[in-house]
């Protein structure tokens, strides 16, 4: 039925009203919410079919207004499927058999109310089953589009074949074997793409395979091919199913191709910032990793650089998203021709910058940052024919035997690096132990006192991301942001009071405020009427808190919500240094029903193997992989990896960041279920909308 499945929404054509509301009395004592509109006359139905659709028509026999045949063609114009119950004084056996042959479902009478709501039922039953049906036939069809779109945009030969005859292909397998269209190989044997060597072994095996007695869904041939001649290939065959034809899908790998330089793409992009072509955080950290090592075990000592750009974002609300991205572009050109060989660098943060001088000096540090900060003072940014200068503080840290760990060694260089930007910006620190730790005190405590009064004075404040569904689900669903305003009423970027959160411990409270705020946001916008649901991030030490899922799935009942209406999310990361407790969260949040969600899927060095130990529902995938998407098959190869994975653990995934049409294309074409980014601009009334990449 449409809308609430326990409103029956009736018209009922009788002589006079009083008859009507009888025969909507029969079916509310039978259990019924009945709405009904009341007709006399074939104008005045097809009045109530304009105002809504109906469940199904009582037709009165006695009354002379509307004729069956007149209220089928006015059906038919409208929802031909809705059934129409006749109601009588009697119901003969010939009465029945004569109303089923006008098209009537049945014949009633005033004085069986029983049998009227019997036939009710049935025909809501049989009502519903149509709908239903109809809604997977369109749902076949559209999956049957995009199983074809992916098929063609495939870089696997891949074909289906029937008896041995091929009854489709795609682009990649018809140049594979020198086919110009569809139309050659179709009715081609499947036969002639094998070698005569291995003929009569592949015979056996399609026979076994079609007679189910085939363990083995893969098998090792001679291919043949006009225009590549014999190659060695992989065959591997399923079931499948092609516009209602049941055939045997087979893909066909070249053993000889693409594999190894793929996985030596595959690492590369793993260590490398996409926009920026720099190494990103996470190798980084590996590389400085391996520096305090060496430093500790008496090799030469490194030197570090943290480079932040001064008012990053004045020059993202005056140039955007896009023009802010080829500031950054032009940064990293100019940290690249100022380093040259003398170490690696990498885009650290969204406009901060890190440098790693291997068995370096001081003096070389040194003059490295002075040469690097006056680059970029000097440098003019063109964007769209608007020109900006900007600056840069830049602090310095060497790297020695009495440095723990990367982390300790960046937190050095960025506290030298936040002494610069204090003192005005445009200026480089060397790290000094005594006075920065002093400051960095002094910061911290500032932080936390900041973040105390935002609690206690509702300073904090819920952002709202869409994820939206590109395969039709209705629901809506958004990623949860977290602001905060500083006493004078002014917006505190996340990453200036999170990092300190988490050093403090803070960030428990946090979650927790998040959390609670975000339940009761979401217990009103449901109350609404909105099928909404909230994707809400948490942090690994609030994961080690044994008693947040009781505390969750209390709040959930005292707003009377169900648990599916909220999907806790972390980052993979987090998620990999929390193990432990991220799997006993995740098993807890299954049993109230809640989801879970790995963020940044992809960007670590075990993501697959993380997925052994975390039964999460959906996989947001790492941005890097989305961008530039259209143009880099390395990320679409990454993407459709990841989204054959998910797709046989039976989890979903989100591409996040997406930020432009032609990624969007793409990710369709893939299949993906969701999408979330700065590309979907289209608010939903009484959300706070934010579209940049920062998250809590």
């Amino acid at each position: 039925m449409t809308g609430n499945e326990d409103v029956l929404r009736l018209i009922i054509i009788e002589e006079s009203q009083n008859d009507a509301e009888a025969i909507a009395n029969i079916l509310r004592n039978a259990g019924h919410v009945v709405r009904y509109h009341y007709a006399d006359s074939l104008e005045a139905t097809a009045e109530g079919l304009e105002q809504q659709l109906p469940d199904l028509i009582i037709l009165a026999q006695a009354q002379e207004a509307v004729t069956m045949n007149g209220l089928r063609e006015l059906l038919d114009q409208h929802c031909p499927e809705t059934p129409v119950i006749f109601i009588g004084d009697t119901a003969e056996e010939t009465q029945i058999i004569a109303a089923l042959e006008t098209g009537a479902a049945d014949l009633v009478t005033y004085d069986q109310p029983d049998h009227l709501r019997l036939v009710v039922a049935r025909e809501q039953a049989n009502l519903l089953m149509r709908r239903e049906l109809q809604h997977f036939r369109i749902c076949h069809e559209e999956s049957e589009k995009r199983c074809r779109s992916l098929l063609d945009s495939s870089r696997d030969a891949i074909a289906y074949v029937h008896d041995g005859m091929h009854i489709y292909a795609n682009q990649s397998y018809l140049e594979m074997f020198g086919f110009d269209d569809l139309e050659e190989i179709e009715g081609h044997p499947i036969m002639d793409m094998v070698a005569p060597d291995d003929t009569t072994r592949f015979k056996e095996f399609l026979r076994n395979y079609n007679k189910q007695e085939q363990k083995v869904d893969n098998l090792e041939v001679q291919c043949i091919s006009v225009p590549r001649g014999n190659f060695k290939a992989v065959m591997e065959f399923c079931q499948a199913s092609i516009e209602g034809e049941v055939c045997t899908q087979i893909v066909i790998r070249d053993q000889a191709s693409g594999d190894p330089e793929l996985a030596q793409k595959l690492q590369f992009l793993s260590k490398q910032d996409i926009l920026t072509g720099l190494y990103n955080r996470q190798y980084f950290l590996e590389e400085v990793e391996l520096a305090a090592s060496d430093a500790q075990a008496g090799s030469a000592e490194s030197y570090l650089l943290y480079v932040l750009l001064d008012n990053f974002k004045g020059v993202k609300d005056t140039v955007g998203l896009v023009g802010s991205d080829i500031v950054i572009k032009d940064i990293a050109d100019l940290i690249r021709d100022k380093l040259g060989e003398q170490g690696l660098a990498a885009r650290f943060g969204d406009n901060s910058f890190t440098l790693l001088l291997r068995q370096g000096d001081l003096n070389a540090a040194q003059a490295l940052a002075e040469a690097l900060r006056h680059a970029i003072e000097e440098h003019i940014f063109d964007i769209e024919g608007r020109t900006l200068t900007i600056t840069s503080s830049i602090g310095i840290s060497p790297v020695t035997e009495n440095v723990p760990d990367a982390h300790e060694a960046i937190s050095r260089a960025d506290l030298a690096c936040e002494v610069a930007r204090s003192a005005g910006g445009n200026r480089v620190h060397l790290h000094n132990p005594v006075t920065d730790e002093q400051l960095g005190r002094e910061r911290e405590q500032q932080w936390k006192q900041a973040i105390i009064d935002a609690l206690e004075q509702n300073r904090f404040s819920l952002m709202y991301q869409p994820i939206v569904s590109l395969q039709g689900d209705p629901a809506e669903r958004y990623e949860i942001l977290l602001r905060m305003r500083d006493g004078d009423g002014e917006e505190v970027p996340p990453g200036q009071f999170l990092p300190v959160a988490r050093q403090t411990g803070q960030i428990v409270d946090i979650d927790r405020w998040v959390i609670g705020e975000a339940v009761t946001r979401l217990a009103e916008r449901r109350r609404e009427g909105h099928d909404t649901i909230f994707f809400v991030k948490l942090s690994g030490p609030t994961l080690e808190d044994p008693e947040l899922p009781l505390w969750i799935n209390e709040q959930l009942k005292n707003a009377h919500l169900p648990g599916s209406a909220m999907v806790f999310e972390i980052a993979e990361k987090e998620a990999a240094d929390h193990l432990k407790h991220t799997k006993a969260f995740t098993k807890s949040m299954e049993s109230i029903h809640c989801k879970t969600s790995l963020e940044h899927f992809g960007g670590g060095p075990n993501s697959f193997q993380l997925l052994k130990h975390l039964a999460v529902n959906f996989l947001k995938i790492d941005g890097a992989y989305i961008h530039n998407l259209a143009s880099d098959e390395n990320n679409q190869a990454m993407v459709r990896s990841i989204l054959d994975m998910a797709a046989s653990m039976q989890k979903e995934c989100i591409a996040e960041f997406v930020e432009d049409a032609s990624s969007l294309t793409v990710l369709f074409q893939l299949g993906i279920p969701f999408i979330q980014g700065y590309f979907l601009q289209e608010p939903h009334p009484g959300m706070d909308y934010d579209f940049t990449e920062e998250s809590i």
